[in-house]
């Protein structure tokens, strides 16, 4: 199926042997720079490896937000057409809080919960991705 797709649309594949990752020039060095900022964000915030997804997905988001060394722009620029803008961001495994509408403690009763920020939520300002 892959390979009608790829002979179909006038690609070339070229396969490599199991266990040696190293012979994707392309690929690998990239997939070890996600990996070492998943663990070094993952570290900063001290939080269980469940979630890695979430360090992965932010990585990406950020790095699709900075400029890349074979162009000039950064891949965001390059699919929208518009620069991207950087002041919604905020630090990945940081102490948020959520406001809580149904508080009933009284006039000095807590008013939020304590969350942990993982990402944001895909139907607000913030998310972008």
């Amino acid at each position: 199926m892959v390979k009608d797709l790829c002979e179909k649309n006038g690609m070339r594949r070229q396969l490599i042997i199991p266990g040696t990752l190293q012979q994707n020039g392309l690929a690998e060095p990239r997939n070890r720079t996600l990996l070492d900022i998943v663990r070094l964000m993952m570290a900063h915030a001290n939080v269980s490896i469940s979630f890695s997804g979430d360090a992965l997905l932010m990585t990406v988001c950020i790095l699709n937000h900075v400029p890349i060394k074979s162009v000039s722009v950064t891949p965001y620029e390059l699919w929208y057409r518009r620069k991207p803008s950087l002041a919604h961001l905020h630090p990945w495994g940081s102490a948020d809080y959520v406001h809580n509408p149904t508080h009933r403690h009284g006039k000095l009763g807590l008013r939020a919960t304590k969350i942990l920020f993982t990402w944001y939520p895909k139907h607000s300002k913030g998310y972008i991705m």
